[in-house]
């Protein structure tokens, strides 16, 4: 029992003198009381004697299926020499709040997950919105970051980006211990350059590789401020490139087919296996109510691709790039890339020429892409930045409309990077924007 009690609120039975619950409908009042301590006077040095009690409510929500609010009787002393008095130490909350310590300190642990939006968890700790956001920017402190050895720069669609005509914000990760190092507020070369301006040379020095998808400013602003770095291209990126180029090579000839026909039903119901490799061709064979006959999904792709020389030839094509890039090393890359580029200049598809410039203009750094890092052994690639873009997309989704871009960033950075804490302190500040100066400077420039 003393155990439990030491758990759930953070005293000892020993220096309990009242302890009484009430249960009334899920809602738990716990009445506590604290034994008299021998305490002396700071000021004199005098011992103090009782001064009655003073009844503080305390919001202590620790079970999940309640809440519970502490009725907190703290004692009070009294000096006889210099009449000082004072509360004994409260240890249930910091001084002027009604929050418990053990609360916010879950609190702030449940802030840690991008799953919960502040909606979520207003409800799960009986607080105001309000509340929650200011603890947030109350308690957690964004240091600089150093920029890591394998950096991954990316952007996310969001209504935060502050430039005109700017839908993307900046995005920089560590590629090998998977963490978020900062977010700007956009992705364009002027926030890029204001950025690393300012991070200090031996930093960006260190910076070994980098990983883009083919945004020609990160390509720009990597060499001018990272002078030692290699720049690779992810290689998803690329392949979606050609795997849309692709589809429209096979949506033009499908618009060429009769409607309705056989070769218009294969290309606008069965294309997906000219892109999946997760299909089993030669699966059981199952009735197809157009061809009157059953079919696995191996004789349906031939099919498919006896419908046009120019598709099957296409189709090959993609495939090949696409065993170059699982199977080829750093080694042989360029010279297996010289082949595919002369190979797709010469079958001369329109719909590929798009590729084929990528091919051309990037050939550096689609080759870099196949150095593995020293660290984790891996490509260099973004994927586990666009895996962290995805739960950034997420927590902006079920946000339902996120405006202050200080506040946003500091959350992210406090999810995404372990090396990032929280400090429970007597000091409240908050990161609300002046919307008064911004109605202002919308009026002037009327």
């Amino acid at each position: 029992m003393n155990n439990l009690i030491n758990d759930m609120f953070n005293i000892s039975m020993d220096d309990t003198g009242k302890f009484e619950t009430v249960n009334n409908d899920g809602f738990v009042s716990v009445t506590i009381r604290l034994k008299r301590k021998m305490l002396y006077c700071p000021h004199c040095g005098t011992k103090m004697v009782s001064n009655g009690i003073s009844t503080k409510k305390i919001n202590h929500k620790v079970l999940s299926d309640r809440n519970m609010l502490i009725v907190y009787e703290a004692n009070r002393y009294r000096c006889r020499k210099c009449n000082h008095s004072e509360y004994e130490k409260n240890p249930f909350a910091l001084k002027g709040f009604s929050q418990s310590i053990l609360m916010m300190n879950q609190l702030m642990i449940d802030l840690h997950d991008p799953c919960f939006n502040y909606t979520m968890l207003s409800e799960k700790y009986n607080m105001s919105i309000n509340e929650v956001i200011l603890y947030l920017d109350s308690f957690v402190t964004i240091p600089h970051i150093p920029l890591p050895c394998n950096l991954g720069i990316d952007e996310i669609h969001s209504s935060m980006a502050k430039r005109r005509n700017v839908s993307y914000l900046g995005v920089l990760t560590d590629n090998d211990s998977f963490s978020l190092v900062e977010i700007l507020p956009s992705r364009n070369k002027t926030d890029l350059n204001n950025y690393l301006s300012f991070v200090p040379r031996k930093e960006r020095e260190a910076v070994r590789y980098v990983t883009i998808d083919m945004w020609l400013p990160y390509k720009e602003m990597a060499q001018k401020w990272l002078p030692n770095c290699i720049i690779a291209v992810d290689p998803f990126h690329v392949i979606e490139h050609l795997t849309k180029d692709f589809d429209r090579i096979r949506i033009r000839i499908m618009n060429h087919c009769i409607y309705g026909s056989n070769a218009y039903y294969l290309l606008k119901t069965w294309h997906k296996l000219l892109y999946s490799d997760r299909c089993r061709l030669d699966g059981e064979p199952r009735y197809d109510h157009v061809f009157r006959c059953r079919l696995n999904y191996g004789d349906i792709k031939k099919m498919l691709l006896e419908i046009s020389d120019e598709l099957r030839i296409a189709y090959d094509l993609k495939e090949a790039y696409r065993d170059f890039n699982s199977r080829c090393n750093y080694e042989t890359a360029e010279k297996e890339l010289n082949d595919l580029i002369y190979t797709f200049a010469k079958v001369r598809i329109k719909e590929y020429e798009e590729f084929l410039q990528i091919m051309v203009n990037w050939k550096k750094e689609i080759i870099n892409s196949f150095i593995r890092s020293q660290a984790t052994g891996n490509r260099l690639s973004n994927a586990k930045s666009e895996a962290m873009n995805n739960d950034i997309g997420s927590n902006i989704r079920i946000s339902r409309g996120l405006s202050n871009f200080t506040r946003f960033r500091k959350r992210m950075l406090y999810c995404h990077n372990d090396r990032l804490f929280y400090s429970l302190t007597g000091k409240l500040t908050s990161l609300k924007r002046n919307l008064k100066k911004k109605d202002d400077d919308k009026e002037k420039k009327k």
